[in-house]
């Protein structure tokens, strides 16, 4: 598409181009912001700054029903709303500056990756999954807090609760289970082992887990296109059913497969230990059906149940193999840990 009939479709007005004074400033604000918020980011601040020192930003009168600050991958540009005060931190520049920073080019300068969104000859995959991160990473640049949102018959705890809540959601779950640094690495191609760590642990599932990031970040457009009148296949009360039902299942497929795969991977108490902890704990980023909250409250229930036999299981097949001493403190610490774990669900 010409680059003019897009930002014309978009309802962005290009006034003028940010003078080199105001780049070097943002350039130097962001990666200073990125790599002290991210600490696994810190060796990569020369490669972040560079790269921001030669982004072109415009002015821009933006008019139209999308954000005021846009990354337009076409041009390679950003699009700054005239009011905004650059000088002050703002999300949307956060957000927007770092899918400039994601963008990974073929030789023949086609598009080949935008942090987690992987462009193929024929398809995009991983799209939602890549806003959700960025989210994420937008709000902890902000420094916001965990809030409780209901959203879409949802109840979630979440850093962002009015941006991309119920998708960032869904990253912190993930961020909780598999860890920040290496999709903080893949966010901007630093060090991309994002995709072994995901698929050794999701395995058969991870296609599966990342179609529904994107499918939630479809329903939501849709779901915005039908309020206005412009989407009309699907009502927003349907749209919305569809979001908390693709939110519970991708919720329930991310836990059960992980902690179906580490139990099996244990080899010592103390790792049984630290895991039974991380599975308690999960419930700290839970979001619940706001209807029926009994639905996803029965599952953990019953999961719970599954899962600390598997640990138990586990435990003592360790104990046969170390001896009477790891089985003596086995029975110690499994005794605090059912506590535990009825103390917490039943709360």
């Amino acid at each position: 598409m010409n680059i003019q009939k897009k930002l014309s479709r978009l309802g962005i007005e290009k006034i003028e181009e940010l003078d080199k004074k105001d780049v070097n400033y943002l350039a130097h604000y962001m990666a200073n912001c990125m790599t002290s918020t991210f600490h696994t980011l810190q060796d990569y601040y020369n490669e972040i700054l560079a790269k921001l020192l030669n982004c072109t930003m415009f002015y821009a009168k933006i008019t139209g029903n999308v954000a005021k600050v846009n990354y337009i991958h076409e041009d390679n540009c950003i699009y700054i709303d005239e009011n905004i005060n650059i000088y002050e931190p703002n999300e949307q520049l956060f957000h927007e500056l770092i899918h400039y920073l994601q963008v990974f080019k073929k030789n023949n300068g086609k598009i080949k990756q935008i942090g987690l969104c992987n462009f193929g000859d024929f398809s995009v995959s991983g799209l939602g999954l890549n806003e959700a991160l960025v989210q994420y990473m937008s709000s902890k640049l902000m420094k916001k807090e965990k809030q409780r949102t209901k959203i879409y018959g949802l109840e979630l705890k979440t850093i962002s609760p009015d941006s991309y809540p119920v998708l960032t959601n869904l990253m912190e779950e993930l961020v909780y289970l598999i860890g920040e640094d290496e999709i903080l690495l893949a966010s901007i191609n630093a060090k991309n082992n994002f995709d072994d760590l995901f698929y050794n642990t999701f395995e058969e599932k991870g296609n599966q887990i990342i179609k529904a990031f994107d499918k939630v970040l479809d329903l939501k457009n849709k779901l915005l296109e039908a309020r206005e009148g412009i989407y009309k296949k699907e009502t927003p009360e349907v749209l919305e059913e569809s979001i908390c039902y693709t939110y519970i299942n991708t919720q329930k497929t991310m836990l059960t497969k992980y902690f179906d795969k580490m139990v099996t991977m244990l080899t010592s108490i103390e790792e049984i230990d630290f895991y039974i902890e991380k599975f308690l704990n999960f419930n700290k980023v839970l979001g619940l059906n706001e209807k029926n909250r009994a639905e996803v409250l029965d599952f953990y229930e019953e999961y719970k149940n599954e899962i600390m036999k598997k640990f138990d299981k586990r435990l003592m097949k360790l104990s046969k193999e170390k001896g009477k001493n790891t089985l003596s403190n086995y029975n110690n610490k499994l005794g605090r840990f059912i506590k535990k774990v009825f103390s917490s669900f039943g709360n």
